[in-house]
C-alpha cells in the first residue's frame, strides 16, 4: 500500500460509524471516517424536528461517551446530533465530510473503495451506512395524476407544516404510527393510516416506566417466551384494536424481527388516537385518480397529502453486491464479523432492545478482532 492509502476505512459517519473509529482509536489503531454529507450525523439532520429516540438515553450512547442527562430520558433529534458532535471531537475521529462511497472491489489483495472524490484503497474497511439510507416510494398507479402531494416521511423537517389539512398516512410500521401521532399532535385535519400488515405494536412506557430497560434485561430469554410476554403486555397495556383495523399479529414481534429485520412499532399515544377516531385505521392503498386515493376495498379518500412511510433501502446492493456478502434480502450475512479478508459491518443488526446499544458491542468486537489480526499478520 502507498503512505496515502488508509490501513483501516470506516464509510458514514453516523453512531455506528463513529463507535466503530471510537473502538479502533481506543485499540491504539489508526482510522479514517469517509461520510457523504457535510458533517457526523448527517442522516439525523435530514430527519423532522419532532423526531426523539425510542429507546432511553442510558442505553443510547456510545461506548464510555454517555449522553449526558439534561437531554432527558427520550433524547431529541438536536440533542443527539449535538452529542454526536460531541463525541466525534473528544475521541479525536478524523472525518472527512462530502466524500460518498459507491462501490467496494477487492484488488491487489486490498480493499478498494470507489468515492466521490477518487479511489481510497485499505486494508479493512467497515461499513456502517446504516438500513435507512434510500427513501422507498411504492409506484402506485395513478400517482403522477394526483392532484395532491405525495412526499416520503423522509424529507419532512417539520411536523407543522400540516396542521389543518387532511393527511393520509401510507405504512404501518413504527414510522407510520409516529408520524400518525406527530399530525394529531400539530393540529392536522383528517389522519388516516393506510396499513397493508398489521404491526407489532408495544407502548413505549407502561405507568410512565419505559419498557425499553426491561427488553435489554430479558434479552437472552426464548423467543417464544419473549414473545409470550410481549402479547400479555400489549392486551393489558393496549387492549384488543381488531375492530379499529389493528388486530394482534399472529407471529410475535420478536419472531418478525428474527425473521424479516422488521423491528415492533413503538406505541407513545398512537392507540388512543385509533380509539377516540382521530386517526383512522384504513386499508392499503391500491391506486390513485386525480381527486384521491382508492384503497385496495374501494374505498375513495381525499387527502391533500400524501405521507409514504414505507422504508428505505440500505443500497448495500450497489455498494457491495457483486461480493457475495449479502442474503437475500439484501443484508450483510454477518454484521460484526469479518465476511471477507477485511470487510466489516456495524449497525445491521435490527434488536427490539435497541440498535443504539448494539453499535458499541458491534464495535468492539471489530476492533478487537482487527487488532488481534495486525498483531498476528
Amino acid at each position: 500500500m502507498s503512505p496515502t492509502d488508509d490501513q483501516i476505512l470506516v464509510i458514514g459517519a453516523g453512531p455506528a460509524g463513529l463507535a466503530a473509529a471510537s473502538a479502533l482509536l481506543r485499540a491504539g489503531l489508526a482510522v479514517t471516517v469517509l461520510e457523504r454529507g457535510p458533517a457526523v450525523g448527517s442522516s439525523w439532520r435530514t430527519r423532522h424536528e419532532d423526531l426523539r429516540l425510542n429507546t432511553v438515553r442510558q442505553f443510547s450512547g456510545l461506548p464510555g461517551m454517555p449522553i449526558p442527562r439534561r437531554f432527558g430520558r427520550w433524547v431529541g433529534r438536536d440533542d443527539y446530533i449535538s452529542y454526536l458532535e460531541g463525541v466525534a471531537v473528544a475521541e479525536h475521529i478524523r472525518v472527512v465530510t462530502g466524500v460518498e462511497a459507491t462501490r467496494i472491489e477487492r484488488r491487489d489483495e486490498v480493499w478498494a473503495v470507489l468515492a466521490s472524490d477518487r479511489v481510497h484503497r485499505a486494508e479493512h474497511v467497515i461499513v456502517a451506512t446504516g438500513h435507512d439510507r434510500i427513501p422507498v416510494v411504492p409506484a402506485w398507479p395513478g400517482a403522477a395524476d394526483f392532484a395532491g402531494e405525495i412526499r416520503h416521511v423522509g424529507s419532512i423537517l417539520a411536523p407543522r407544516a400540516y396542521a389543518g389539512r387532511d393527511v393520509l398516512v401510507a405504512g404501518g410500521g413504527n414510522s407510520g404510527i409516529e408520524w400518525a401521532e406527530h399530525l394529531a399532535r400539530v393540529g392536522a385535519g383528517r389522519i388516516w393510516l393506510s396499513v397493508r400488515t398489521p404491526p407489532n405494536l408495544l407502548p413505549r412506557e407502561v405507568v410512565g416506566l419505559p419498557l425499553h430497560p426491561l427488553s435489554v434485561a430479558l434479552r437472552g430469554l426464548p423467543i417464544a417466551l419473549k414473545d409470550a410476554n410481549a402479547r400479555v403486555v400489549r392486551r393489558l397495556t393496549l387492549g384488543d384494536l381488531s375492530r379499529h383495523g389493528l388486530p394482534t399479529p399472529a407471529e410475535g414481534p420478536f419472531r418478525h424481527i428474527a425473521r424479516t429485520g422488521v423491528t415492533v412499532a413503538v406505541d407513545s399515544g398512537f392507540s388512543r388516537l385509533v380509539r377516540t377516531g382521530r386517526v383512522l385505521v384504513v386499508p392499503e392503498i391500491a391506486a390513485f385518480e386525480h381527486d384521491g386515493a382508492r384503497l385496495v376495498d374501494g374505498t375513495v379518500l381525499a387527502p391533500s397529502v400524501v405521507l409514504a412511510a414505507t422504508g428505505y433501502r440500505s443500497g448495500l446492493v450497489d455498494l457491495v453486491g457483486d461480493l457475495g456478502v449479502l442474503d437475500e434480502r439484501g443484508r450483510p450475512r454477518a454484521a460484526a464479523d469479518d465476511v471477507g479478508r477485511g470487510l466489516w459491518f456495524i449497525g445491521f443488526t435490527a434488536a427490539i432492545e435497541g440498535m443504539l446499544r448494539l453499535h458499541g458491542i458491534e464495535a468492539r468486537r471489530i476492533a478487537l478482532a482487527i487488532g488481534g489480526a495486525r498483531a498476528g499478520g
